[in-house]
């Protein structure tokens, strides 16, 4: 019976220790098939309006395209920090399967104590998905910029009265009365002016002034990177608010997929439309967060095709107006 319980373990101790590796070799393997994202901060604390470096890392799968934020995203997306500028992507190849991008911001904080990183998105594309994942959060610390001798300083002591000659109160008496003979008759031109003609702007039909906002695009010249970007992003606004006032889709503040995603649940909407829609958007988001560049030539193919894709939206809805006109009688 010893000898069977030797034989069992000189057998099972190496086929155990086989096991082992294979389970532990697994998860390396699938922990670098997933995507990973960090933000560095070059300085362990910064004073109020010292500039500084964040740096956004990324690793992911090599087929996957990472579209970083902009330097314009605001205090929603980097909290407490301002972005100066923003430097080039830079991008490196530990292997054939992984791919490293990083890019740097020129940051400052006006914050006091400390200054708050929150969670910065990081959005990574492959075919149709997009994935957005985030960075862990972070505080930097604001040191002081009092000087040690702080507590020699004192309050400002009061101003020596000077006397004020008679002719400034008689000026300054007159400069408010006409100040305010100024503002009221603004005021009384403002409210004849408002009831004579409505606002254009709120009585303009929505297909109307999103078709004007887009033939005004047609004279623009997106050649360079910044007015790409603009280009692009009156682009989207034109079609996110007529969507918005037209169709009840809140396009302006959702994501090209959350607005795919709301009108695939609109059967008035064809199909056809919500695909030409979706690849003007993600176009468009490409050169917003992606930093791409296409020829002016390719511009005015996708206002083209953004100006064909608020055709057939309208053509729906006039549609579906009238349909709706035909049945109220029947109905009544």
């Amino acid at each position: 019976m010893q000898r069977r319980m030797r034989g069992w373990t000189w057998i099972g101790g190496p086929l155990l220790v086989v096991l082992g590796l294979l389970h532990a070799g697994g998860h390396p393997a699938r922990a670098q098939s997933e995507p990973r994202v960090e933000a560095r901060v070059s300085a362990e604390s910064v004073k109020i309006g010292e500039r500084f470096t964040l740096t956004l890392v990324a690793a992911r799968a090599a087929d996957r395209d990472v579209m970083f934020p902009g330097v314009d995203a605001g205090s929603a997306v980097f909290g407490d920090l301002h972005a100066v500028r923003r430097g080039a992507v830079r991008t490196r190849r530990p292997s054939t399967a992984r791919r490293v991008d990083s890019v740097a911001y020129e940051v400052t904080t006006f914050a006091l104590d400390s200054a708050r990183v929150p969670v910065l998105p990081v959005r990574l594309a492959s075919g149709g998905d997009t994935t957005v994942v985030g960075t862990p959060p972070q505080t930097v610390p604001v040191v002081s910029v009092v000087g040690p001798d702080a507590e020699a300083l004192r309050t400002p002591a009061a101003l020596i009265p000077f006397p004020r000659p008679a002719w400034a109160w008689g000026l300054l008496a007159l400069l408010t009365a006409a100040a305010l003979g100024g503002g009221a008759y603004g005021w009384w031109r403002w409210r004849t002016r408002d009831e004579e003609a409505p606002d254009e702007t709120e009585s303009e039909h929505p297909y109307e002034a999103a078709s004007a906002r887009l033939r005004r695009l047609e004279r623009r010249h997106p050649s360079g990177d910044e007015a790409a970007k603009a280009f692009y992003v009156d682009l989207t606004e034109a079609l996110r608010v007529y969507l918005v006032r037209r169709v009840g889709v809140r396009a302006l503040e959702q994501t090209t997929a959350e607005v795919v995603a709301a009108l695939r649940r609109r059967p008035e909407v064809r199909d056809a439309t919500i695909r030409r829609l979706q690849a003007v958007l993600e176009q468009a988001d490409l050169v917003k967060f992606a930093d791409a560049q296409p020829s002016p030539a390719e511009s005015r193919s996708v206002l083209e095709e953004a100006q064909a894709v608020l055709d057939a939206l309208e053509a729906t809805r006039c549609r579906d107006d009238a349909q709706a006109t035909d049945d109220t009688p029947s109905s009544a």
